[in-house]
């Protein structure tokens, strides 16, 4: 039966290694520890101060580095060393760690590393790993945030529980449903001082326009921007012209995928002399790594539903691990987001049922396909059982329940960029961690609008969204037209990518364009008739002066007169002295044998 621990942290300045029961007697096993507070020192203790072998399972390699780095760097010279399990460290390196004259050896992974290597470097010294060496399983909410696309994340749980001595821990932990942890203890951090950090949300309705607003509004000289995204690095690099003033970290793969798109300031190792004016962080570092700086930076979350869906953030989570990354503290945390009120979700219960429903329904079709002796049989139902996006909600045969509980989250955490309202309850409902305030930004043209641009349209669809976007483009907001940056630049694009509507757009308007039916021969009729009206009135001063009222004028001086006042202006239609009545009241008549005008009033 499992039991609730709380325990006070009466200070900032108060570690882990400081309260009891860790003092005395370490890290419980069996435990969930939730810390509440990031950088409280539960890492470094059981590195620094933990009388025992350990195993520390860590989400990615710049944390353990980083760690790893620190801690032999402080304790050279002193037989005291950990190890750190990344690229370029095999199993053979493990094995030579472990000869070491080290009395408490310190081995951190990343769970891939775990299985990988560390497995491999004690393959026949099983027992005495089970035994012998603590396995602690940091920033453990990770388990399942990322199982989804990253499923050796969960790989070590199976052999974590036959370890002697294991715990979980993190300040953002989320809850388990795998019936093994149902006998662990649950020890809970309560901080005793005000760890609260003042955000502002901003709505928007164009991520793009509103950062660059908020960019042009800071004063440090640093600048800290927490995206999942590459494409959404590149896209506000190049449209906020900030290439050669930007540094994006994030994985290696991720700097091939920059690199192929023209960014060269990308790198897989965080460095903060390296960092730039503004500086870009992937999931990669958003927990667990420390980032020292001399100075607060300015720290900004997007969350773009439309063009970047792993932008989704979860203020329960990532937004707190973020803000808890700079050990010295922030100058601003802002997070820009937009939202999708057509977003699908479904409530915990609707979501609960339709994965029942999909898993029911596979594991009827793979006993089918045990069972089935019809070898066409066989071989449709052999491809379900392989191919189906349920399968990956399996593990040896049974439900993964770490699937299973990603799936519940990410259907939480969906329903907050439905609505403003439901993100702004998930802050609310964090009050020891966040002092919310929510400002609201519109566009003339939002994020929703350029995404359905780029869905699958037919031609006659895309002209029309392309019309409609230039119009609100041109909509004066407050009795005068004022674009920023990004929306000038937004609208150059739809201008140079749609040439024909865009040139549409200006001489006959949307009303004009919906009245071709967008069809390209009647478009470019209607703009040929239009230049023509507007040169006509352009040059009716032109032609008033050239002809005297009340008078009457020989045919051939009309024509002489009309075409010299055409070639000076740039009138590219054919002349004809009959072009006299698009500009006076004038009558064609017949004096002494010849033809005239006799020119009448003005026409306006």
């Amino acid at each position: 039966m499992r039991t609730l621990i709380e325990l006070e942290l009466p200070n900032k300045q108060t570690y882990i290694s400081q309260i009891e029961p860790f003092k005395s007697n370490g890290i419980p096993s069996n435990s969930i520890i939730h810390k509440q507070v990031t950088g409280c020192g539960i890492t470094t203790f059981e590195i620094e101060y933990a009388l025992h072998h350990s195993i520390i399972i860590l989400p990615n390699v710049p944390v353990i580095k980083g760690k790893v780095e620190a801690y032999n760097e402080k304790y050279e010279g002193t037989g005291q060393e950990i190890l750190g399990v990344h690229k370029g460290i095999d199993a053979d390196d493990i094995k030579a760690y472990l000869l070491k004259d080290v009395k408490y050896k310190k081995i951190l992974t990343t769970p891939e590393g775990f299985i990988t290597k560390v497995l491999k470097a004690f393959e026949n010294q099983m027992e005495t790993l089970k035994q012998d060496y603590f396995l602690l399983y940091d920033e453990c909410e990770r388990i399942i945030t990322d199982v989804s696309y990253r499923g050796a994340i969960a790989a070590p749980l199976d052999l974590f529980f036959e370890f002697d001595n294991k715990a979980l821990v993190s300040a953002t932990t989320l809850t388990f449903s795998d019936e093994r942890f149902d006998s662990f203890d649950h020890y809970v951090i309560k901080p005793l001082y005000d760890y609260s950090k003042q955000i502002t949300v901003i709505n928007t309705n164009n991520v793009v326009t509103t950062l660059k607003g908020h960019l042009d509004t800071l004063q440090s000289e640093h600048t800290c921007i927490f995206i999942n995204s590459t494409n959404g690095i590149h896209a506000i690099a190049e449209s906020l012209n900030m290439k050669a003033q930007s540094k994006a970290f994030c994985a290696q793969e991720s700097v091939v995928k920059l690199l192929e798109k023209g960014y060269i300031n990308a790198s897989s190792e965080f460095d903060k002399d390296h960092m730039s004016k503004y500086n870009f962080f992937t999931s990669r570092y958003f927990s667990a790594v420390d980032i020292e700086l001399e100075y607060k930076p300015d720290v900004i979350l997007i969350t773009d539903i439309f063009f970047a869906d792993h932008s989704i953030l979860d203020p329960h989570t990532e937004v707190i691990q973020i803000a808890g990354r700079f050990r010295q503290g922030i100058n601003s945390l802002t997070h820009i987001a937009n939202f999708n009120p057509l977003m699908k979700t479904k409530t915990p219960e609707e979501a609960i049922t339709y994965l029942d429903g999909c898993l029911d329904t596979y594991e009827h079709v793979v006993k089918l396909f045990q069972n089935s002796k019809h070898e066409g049989t066989s071989d449709t139902l052999k491809f379900f059982v392989k191919h189906s996006p349920i399968a990956s909600f399996y593990s040896k045969g049974k439900r993964n329940s770490f699937m299973i509980d990603n799936a519940l989250n990410e259907e939480r955490v969906k329903s907050y960029y439905t609505d403003k309202k439901n993100l702004q309850s998930a802050y609310y409902s964090l009050p020891l961690h966040f002092e919310l305030t929510s400002i609201e930004e519109g566009y003339p043209v939002g994020d929703d609008d350029l995404y359905t641009l780029k869905s699958k349209q037919t031609k006659k669809e895309r002209y029309r969204q392309v019309a409609i976007l230039l119009e609100r483009y041109n909509a004066p907001i407050g009795g005068f037209l004022f674009l920023s940056h990004s929306s000038q630049e937004q609208k150059n694009i739809l201008v140079r990518k749609y040439p024909l509507i865009a040139n549409a757009h200006r001489w006959i308007g949307l009303s004009g364009l919906e009245a071709t039916d967008y069809d390209a021969v009647s478009i470019n009729k209607v703009i040929a008739a239009a230049k023509k009206i507007h040169d006509i009135a352009r040059i009716a001063p032109y032609v008033h002066s050239a002809f005297d009222q009340n008078k009457t004028v020989q045919e051939s001086d009309v024509f002489e007169k009309l075409s010299d006042i055409y070639k000076e202006h740039g009138i590219k239609f054919k002349v004809s002295a009959t072009h006299i009545r698009r500009y006076f009241d004038a009558r064609r008549t017949t004096e002494k044998g010849q033809n005239v005008y006799i020119i009448g009033n003005c026409l306006a």
